[in-house]
């Protein structure tokens, strides 16, 4: 698998980048981050969350269904939510 800008692939970056141009989006995450401060929970909510959103927008049936489901699979969103972990400050 090839990495891109750093990240595990380009559909994680390609998210990742998303998250982060929407202030309000970056906001919430890094609010979300602090309170849950553990990586795979945090995954877990992004996950469910995007693929929420997704299910609204895309078809239910159909090639850009299964275009869209193949790429949502591919995305890394421990690697997304380690990278927001990461940029809090220790708990003492």
């Amino acid at each position: 698998m090839e990495k891109h800008n750093g990240w595990k692939n380009y559909e994680t970056w390609i998210v990742n980048l998303w998250i982060d141009n929407d202030q309000a989006f970056a906001n919430y995450w890094r609010d979300r981050a602090e309170e849950v401060r553990d990586v795979s929970d945090l995954a877990d909510e992004m996950q469910e969350f995007y693929t929420e959103q997704a299910e609204q927008v895309i078809p239910s049936q159909g090639m850009f269904n299964d275009l869209f489901n193949s790429a949502l699979r591919e995305v890394s969103w421990y690697d997304i939510a380690e990278n927001y972990i990461s940029e809090l400050e220790p708990v003492d």
